[in-house]
């Protein structure tokens, strides 16, 4: 990725855009399964996704959660940019993948210049999504448990009777000592 102003004027074309005159946005390009950002880092920029897809995933109970994929267009990363708070979920690209990386310092500037009712509107929308981000992580596990017990039940309910059931005890002849207790009736 070339660095604000280094290579020929062609090159910074080929890797930035412009937000406006004289402010560059870098493009970044990840190779499959390559992490974007981790669940817990700090939030200091916000993406959009130029080409290929991403995956965000959240942590519960030890285990990821696929909250979404992310298309060409899409933007991500916004959030934790806007709010300050750490990143809440992880993001990884699931093919080869082009980024533009937008700065929370130009996403600060840009809802700096915003009418106030815009801003609590920003931040109401970004309250519920993280609420339903939350929720959807703690369902789906609630759901894949549910589903792990229903084929384990589904498992116990498909084996044959005869590997189930117990064969009936057998009555002994007169005489016969053997019975639970043992040859001679005392203890085995």
């Amino acid at each position: 990725m070339n660095t604000f102003g280094t290579g020929s004027p062609q090159q910074q074309t080929e890797t930035s855009m412009r937000a406006k005159p004289g402010e560059l946005l870098h493009r970044e390009p990840f190779g499959k399964d390559k992490v974007i950002f981790q669940e817990g880092h700090d939030g200091t920029d916000a993406f959009i996704l130029e080409s290929g897809r991403v995956g965000v995933f959240k942590m519960t109970n030890g285990k990821p959660v696929r909250l979404g994929v992310l298309e060409k267009g899409a933007m991500f990363g916004e959030m934790a940019a806007i709010t300050g708070a750490r990143r809440s979920a992880t993001t990884i690209a699931l093919e080869p993948s082009v980024v533009v990386r937008i700065s929370k310092t130009t996403i600060q500037q840009k809802l700096g210049s915003c009418d106030p009712f815009i801003k609590a509107l920003v931040a109401i929308l970004i309250n519920n999504l993280s609420r339903v981000n939350e929720r959807y992580a703690t369902t789906n596990t609630v759901a894949e448990k549910l589903l792990s017990d229903l084929k384990a039940a589904q498992a116990i309910k498909d084996v044959p009777a005869a590997e189930t059931e117990t064969p009936p005890a057998t009555p002994s002849e007169p005489g016969d000592k053997t019975g639970p207790r043992g040859k001679d009736g005392g203890a085995p």
